[in-house]
Formats: C-alpha cells, sequence, structure tokens
C-alpha cells in the first residue's frame, strides 16, 4: 500500500469539508491507522461531539498540521525540521519532547510508538496522552560534535525517516 498523499488532519478537515462528519464512518474508511485517526479526530484542532468530529474553535495551540506549527520548518517535500537547544538532558539519554504535528506526520496515536529510520539506525517516536516526543538523540549529538548550548535541528518526514543536523 503506498503512502496516502494527505496527512490525517488534512484527511479529517477534507471529510469535514464534503460533510462527512460522523466518527464511526470516518473510522471505518479511513486510509490511516484507525487508532491514529482516533487520536487526532478527539485532541487538538479537533473535537467529537455525539460522535461527530467537528472542528475546535478557535484553534487550539497545540495543532496537528505541520504548517500552522510555528515551532517547525519545511525542509523539503513531506520533511520538517524542528530547531532545538541542546541540553545536559539530551546528553543523558533524555526524551525529547517535539510539536503534536510531527506525531501527525508519522501517524502516531495516543498511547502509541513508532519506529523512525535514521542514519544511526532505528528512532523511538511515542505520544503518551498528549505529548509526542522522540527517544533519546545523544548518539546523534555525539556524532555531529554538538555541546550543550549549540542549536540542532531534527528532521522528520512522512515516510518516517529521522535525522538530527546542524
Amino acid at each position: 500500500m503506498g503512502m496516502p498523499r494527505l496527512l490525517i488532519p488534512d484527511w479529517i478537515a477534507s471529510e469535514l469539508e464534503a460533510g462527512r462528519t460522523h466518527l464511526q464512518p470516518m473510522l471505518d474508511s479511513a486510509p490511516f491507522d484507525r487508532a491514529a485517526v482516533r487520536t487526532v479526530a478527539g485532541s487538538g484542532d479537533f473535537q467529537i461531539i455525539d460522535g461527530h468530529v467537528r472542528r475546535v474553535e478557535p484553534p487550539s495551540p497545540s495543532t496537528w498540521f505541520p504548517q500552522l506549527d510555528p515551532a517547525l520548518a519545511p525542509a523539503g517535500e513531506g520533511c520538517w525540521s524542528l530547531p532545538v537547544t541542546v541540553t545536559e538532558e539530551m546528553f543523558a539519554d533524555a526524551a525529547v519532547a517535539v510539536p503534536r504535528a510531527l506525531g501527525a506526520l508519522i501517524q502516531l496515536h495516543r498511547h502509541g510508538h513508532r519506529s523512525l529510520s535514521s542514519r544511526l539506525g532505528p528512532q523511538a517516536a511515542m505520544m503518551d496522552e498528549v505529548e509526542v516526543s522522540v527517544g533519546s538523540i545523544t548518539r546523534f549529538l555525539v556524532d555531529l560534535g554538538a555541546a550543550v548550548g549549540d542549536t540542532v535541528h531534527l528532521h522528520v518526514d512522512r515516510a518516517r525517516n529521522f535525522d538530527v543536523t546542524r
């Protein structure tokens, strides 16, 4: 199966614009992981009321749409970049919180995880009740010769590739 052209939030928005708001048929016809669709439909830019999906008005500051997240910059077709300042915690193998919109790129769902491909081996991405994060980036920081206080860029794309660059 090929990768859908749209991200989950874009697909849900198009369903709503077409007047298809009922959650169950939406889940049944989704070209995505059902749990991921349910997660997006019930949080961030959307909410579920009486079995129907609605847009949140005003929009949540924690958006599922990468193009609406001010922290993210486009970095090529289907790829987004997040600048982060290196901290001591990152060298201690701490997970790194990332915008919810990056979770949409890789179809994460609440309490779900994905393994992303990277030049240094698999990279974990996960979502708890509300926050999306990636696993430790220590090996990337060491590879780059980065130090505490440096700015590095996390790159994530729709094909579930991950990298850290300067």
